[in-house]
């Protein structure tokens, strides 16, 4: 704690910062949004081992389950088919999925991102469960379990293919920089929104027929 409080109370001037670089080598990746330009190009081996974290604490929680218990979904409480949330439920998840996908697309040279839309599309997902507009499927589903990987999967897929194109692991060719990280950005939006709301929701319950 006493080294910690003499770092802090002793600044350098100016302080170290690698912003300058970084800004330089912005237009490399065809981006203007710097903060996925770190995200995705100069720190993506973060974001790639944040995303694998997520899917293993998805995984962490299905191991909760009862054991011997069949496959079933997690259980979500659903609000009675009246009220105000039922409104929100049928109103709001069309203007999210629009403000969603425009966070997405447009977070090339604006903020946004994939996981700023995964969020908002989580809590959608959510607010339809919430009224039982909607019912989460089996964790056994194939459709479920391919959502939740496709987005690392691509990201991998992606960080391999660099060591043949440039020789380096996670690296981009400059021509093909901004596609392949929106490339990347579509498939983990699905893949972490799938993940948080089935986070949210908890671990499966036994299926009944």
């Amino acid at each position: 704690a006493a080294g910690v409080a003499w770092v802090v109370l002793q600044p350098s001037s100016p302080a170290p910062t690698l912003a300058t670089t970084a800004a330089e080598q912005l237009p490399r990746l065809g981006l203007g949004n710097p903060v996925n330009g770190v995200l995705l190009g100069f720190r993506a081996l973060d974001t790639l081992l944040e995303k694998v974290v997520l899917l293993l604490a998805l995984i962490g929680v299905w191991s909760l389950a009862a054991s011997g218990a069949s496959p079933g979904a997690p259980r979500v409480a659903a609000e009675p088919s009246h009220g105000s949330i039922t409104l929100l439920g049928r109103v709001l998840p069309p203007i999210g999925l629009l403000f969603a996908f425009y966070l997405l697309w447009n977070s090339a040279d604006h903020p946004g991102g994939a996981f700023a839309s995964a969020a908002i599309l989580t809590a959608m997902a959510l607010l339809l469960l919430m009224t039982g507009i909607i019912r989460l499927p089996s964790i056994a589903s194939r459709g479920l379990r391919l959502s939740v990987i496709a987005g690392p999967v691509v990201f991998i897929v992606v960080a391999f293919a660099g060591i043949v194109t440039t020789r380096a692991f996670l690296a981009y060719p400059d021509a093909w920089a901004k596609a392949l990280i929106i490339a990347i950005e579509v498939p983990l939006t699905i893949s972490v929104a799938v993940m948080l709301a089935l986070l949210v929701a908890g671990p499966p319950v036994e299926r009944t027929a």
